[in-house]
């Protein structure tokens, strides 16, 4: 239906992302009905300014199409990460359910229902902040836009009543929520089909499998909550995502006889605040988002700041499909090969493995493994003493 471009704004010096609907696709009454929708959703997400949610700035039409001018947002969407990295251990999934639900209870005060929250529509940025964006089908609850039986919506992730085409409230959110909270803990979708009928009748009759069976990790408290979430009544939910998000934020993170609590977890002593950010920044700059995620969960399960590394590389190496290389007829000797992997884990972290494994495959002479590997290093001064360190 359109394109979303880069753009910037010279006015107030800041990039913008345009967002432009092919208007001339449509024609007679759905063009007309169309256009009024897209210009509700200026109006409905322009008023809601939080910082989990992606702002709109201006809504304009031009030559015929609409457009939208909002928030530029440097991040992967929650969809790409799952395509990449698979499940969520439960204490960075509860830290970006939290935010979506955040966003939603800034929505929700406003009138404004979402009704097509998805991974797709959930953006993580590097520094760990969630924004929801793509108000593009939410409806103000007196709007007459939305008329009954029409549904609007992405299948697997709609609620019951939103799937028969009924009103739908903020309640309905939540069920969406529920579902993607349930496949960053699983990998896997609650509700599953070949088709949009399979899928539909999954939604209004079917069970979704138990969490507990797929995750028994999983305390038993964050399982209930996930499974209330996915109610096929309304009434049997969370009545507010601000109910979801507290009953969410102090969970166990295991069994229940386990102490460790998701929002007051520590990381080991050797891990301060510091150390873990910087290792963060460093992986971030190559593997976005997800590094965030990778840090966080290294860190529940090392002991050392050694292992921590370890833990990294072999996440980092089995995400991008590394394997080691042979040596191009031993023109690299396996020494510099050490030393250098060790010296540039200062300036880029963990990942300087698989950026040696790499650069094995292509080097022919020493020299130009060394160079090809200071090429990394962000700074001219930093790239020199790498180079100097590992000269011989």
């Amino acid at each position: 239906m359109g394109i979303i471009y880069q753009a910037y704004d010279p006015v107030i010096d800041r990039k913008v992302a345009i967002k432009l609907i092919r208007a001339d696709l449509l024609s007679g009454e759905d063009q007309a009905d169309y256009l009024a929708r897209f210009q509700h959703e200026a109006r409905a997400a322009g008023r809601c300014a939080h910082p989990n949610i992606v702002a709109i700035y201006d809504f304009a039409v031009h030559e015929g199409n609409p457009f939208l001018a909002m928030e530029f947002v440097e991040a992967s969407n929650l969809s790409q990460i799952l395509a990449r990295s698979g499940r969520f251990s439960p204490a960075p999934a509860i830290a970006v359910i939290a935010q979506v639900l955040d966003a939603l209870d800034c929505a929700h005060g406003l009138g404004v229902v979402h009704r097509d929250v998805k991974p797709a529509n959930i953006l993580l940025l590097a520094n760990g902040r969630v924004k929801v964006t793509d108000f593009g089908i939410s409806r103000l609850d007196s709007s007459a836009l939305t008329q009954s039986g029409s549904v609007i919506g992405t299948p697997s992730y709609m609620s019951p009543e939103q799937c028969q085409g009924a009103t739908v409230d903020a309640r309905s959110d939540l069920f969406s929520t529920g579902v993607v909270l349930y496949e960053m803990l699983s990998g896997e979708r609650p509700f599953a089909g070949r088709t949009l009928t399979e899928v539909a009748l999954q939604l209004m009759k079917g069970e979704p499998p138990n969490l507990a069976g797929k995750c028994p990790e999983l305390s038993k408290k964050l399982v209930a909550a996930v499974h209330r979430a996915l109610a096929k009544r309304p009434d049997d939910r969370f009545a507010s995502a601000a109910e979801m998000s507290s009953a969410l934020r102090d969970l166990p993170q295991a069994d229940d006889d386990r102490t460790v609590i998701v929002s007051r977890a520590s990381p080991p002593t050797e891990f301060t605040a510091e150390t873990l950010n910087t290792i963060e920044r460093k992986l971030a700059q190559r593997l976005g988002p997800i590094a965030r995620h990778l840090v966080q969960s290294a860190a529940r399960q090392a002991s050392s700041l050694e292992e921590l590394h370890t833990i990294l590389e072999r996440r980092i190496e089995n995400a991008s499909g590394v394997t080691t290389p042979a040596q191009s007829g031993g023109a690299i000797d396996p020494a510099l090969v050490q030393q250098a992997e060790r010296e540039l884990t200062r300036y880029v972290g963990p990942i300087a493995r698989i950026l040696v494994k790499r650069t094995l495959t292509n080097a022919k002479s020493p020299d130009e493994f060394r160079h090809a590997l200071a090429s990394h290093i962000e700074r001219d001064a930093d790239r020199q003493a790498f180079i100097k360190s590992i000269a011989g």
